[in-house]
């Protein structure tokens, strides 16, 4: 991969939206005609609904969209890392204010009791 606009390791967005870029390779988009989704297009959907629509439409992977699609996938990891951390610090924050509200009450406890 290229460094461009100033990335290192990505590729720069295009101008165009994708679904110009699949009327482009295919002809047009147009997703095969089945009435039923596997659960693993479901999980794929959830996932990524972009890459869900252009594999339903059999857009021919090249080189370039083999490369946007693995940097897109390792985009959304490193997404859903710094999401588990967001996650993890507010949980490490709850702990750490429930642990401050009993050690505050009992000082209160304390205090109220007086000495001896």
């Amino acid at each position: 991969m290229t460094a461009q606009n100033g990335q290192a390791g990505r590729l720069a967005p295009r101008s165009d939206g994708w679904r110009e870029r699949a009327a482009r390779a295919g002809g047009g988009p147009a997703p095969r005609p089945s009435a039923t989704l596997s659960a693993s297009e479901i999980g794929a959907y959830t996932f990524c609904p972009q890459a869900w629509y252009l594999q339903r439409c059999r857009v021919p992977v090249s080189a370039e969209t083999g490369a946007r699609r693995r940097a897109g996938s390792r985009r959304h990891r490193d997404i859903g890392r710094q999401t588990d951390l967001v996650r993890a610090a507010g949980a490490l924050q709850l702990v750490l204010l429930l642990a401050i509200g009993v050690a505050l009450a009992l000082l209160v406890v304390l205090v109220l009791r007086g000495p001896g």
